[in-house]
Parts: C-alpha cells; structure tokens; sequence
C-alpha cells in the first residue's frame, strides 16, 4: 500500500489542506475493516481504481461513488476496499469547501454522498480528469486545476479563518467564548458562521481537533500509562472523560483503537 502527499497548488493553498493518493490492493489488507475517523476536514474523493464500500453498524454494506463529497464527519466511517485501490483525495482545510460549494456546509455534515449532487458543474469537471487521467500523479494535477474556476474569493470570512486557526494552535483547548470576543462576533453569531462555513460549531471543532492530537500521543507512545498520560496532554478533565469523547468520535476505547489493523486510520491521522 502507497501514501503519498502534495502540498496544494499555490492558488488552493488558502482552501485545500493537503491532496493525498493511495494506491494498491485490496488484497494486501487481508479483509480487515477501514474505519477513518474524524479530522475537521471536508474532502473530495476521486477513485480511479474499484470503488470501496460502506459498512453500517448492522454489518450491511452499500456500495460508495467513485465521485464523493466527504462533508464534516461526526462519528466514524467504516470502509472496505473492494480491489484495486488508486484513490485521490483533496482534503479542505476546515473552512475550505465553503469556497467551492455553495450548499451550507452543515447540510453536507455527517455526508459521504456523489458529488453531482453537491455540485453538477463541478463534479462534470472533475469526471474529466476521471476519464483522462493516466496516473494518480496526472489526475492529482488536472484535478487541482479543474477546482480553480469554483473557487470564491470572497470565501471564507476572515474571522471564521482566524478562529480556526487558533483551534487549531491551541489543539482544541480553547474557549469558544473568548473566541468569539476575539473575532468580534457574538458566541452565537460565530456559531452560526461555524454552521454555514466550516459545517460544525466551533466546540465541535475543538473537539474533533484534541481527539485527533489524542490519536497521535497514543499512536506515537508505548507507555502503559499511555492513556491517563493522553488525556492529561490533551486537556480532557479525567481519563472518563477522555474514554467517553473517544468512543462517541472513534466507536471504540483508546485500547480497542490500538488494537484494529486499520492502515487507513494511520494515514490519516493529523500529524501537524
């Protein structure tokens, strides 16, 4: 299995976080389930290779796009690679799907769903690159290029950009009441901005930012204290606390997490 990822053209740099391609086989995963997990972060997913599916928390799967809108995720999302794995991703910064897509974006959250239904123009533009495309290097290109004419200059407001940015420098411990004063806008003036821009208040945010700083300590440590260590440098109130919040983001306990072969959750974990 092969990671790999671009930095964003310049002209996306203010929207687009990262662009990443996978490539390889379904095969080499040995059957286990992929859960990807919460990071902050709308994507657009191109498959140029076989589509994965989705796995409910019946066991029932359905069978996914290979153009896909990825809104904010709330909760886990549980994949199987069916074959052929080419994927590339463009992921948004937190705020960045705003600027291409003019459905509010907490319409879109909690959403894996075709991209034509997001945008027709734009998924006809990226269905270009589809059928084009001789690598996942070429399409990486194409389709960074395709996004440009979509891009809004007058997205996102500044002071929603600001408070994102200070989410994140403060890893999820920070006060959404003292945010707000920061930006100038009142606590619910800034969560409706929240709403509409980036798809999730900024508590939630927050939230979403301290577990993906957990899932890192825990990835990176080997200490048996592991857990009570994390949730003291996270900033959660107890390790209950902790263990709670992880379960309702991942489905599972920081132990049972540790224990799941999922390559795709290491790929994805924000490791800034």
């Amino acid at each position: 299995m092969h990671y790999e990822e671009q930095r964003p053209l310049p002209a996306l740099t203010p929207f687009v976080e990262r662009v990443w391609m996978l490539e390889g086989h379904a095969s080499t995963l040995g059957g286990a389930l992929q859960p990807v997990l919460p990071d902050g972060r709308p994507e657009i997913i191109l498959h140029l290779g076989d589509r994965f599916a989705r796995v409910q928390a019946d066991g029932t799967e359905e069978g996914q796009g290979d153009l896909l809108f990825a809104g904010q995720m709330t909760s886990q999302l549980v994949l199987r690679p069916t074959g052929t794995i080419r994927v590339l991703g463009i992921r948004f910064e937190p705020f960045g799907a705003a600027a291409l897509v003019r459905i509010p974006q907490h319409e879109l959250a909690g959403l894996t769903i075709d991209l034509s239904l997001v945008s027709s123009s734009l998924a006809r533009a990226l269905r270009r690159v589809q059928e084009t495309a001789t690598s996942l290097s070429s399409a990486s290109i194409a389709a960074q290029h395709a996004l440009l004419p979509f891009v809004s200059a007058s997205m996102p407001d500044p002071r929603i950009r600001y408070a994102v940015r200070e989410i994140a420098t403060r890893r999820g411990s920070v006060s959404i009441d003292r945010l707000a004063g920061a930006t100038g806008l009142t606590r619910r003036h800034l969560e409706r901005q929240f709403q509409h821009q980036v798809g999730v208040s900024p508590k939630r945010l927050a939230r979403i930012t301290r577990f993906q700083r957990a899932l890192q300590l825990l990835e990176a440590s080997d200490s048996s204290q592991r857990g009570t260590l994390t949730a003291a440098a996270c900033g959660y109130a107890d390790q209950a606390h902790f263990i709670r919040d992880f379960r309702a983001l991942a489905g599972c306990a920081p132990t049972e997490h540790l224990l799941r072969q999922a390559v795709l959750t290491g790929f994805f974990i924000d490791r800034r």
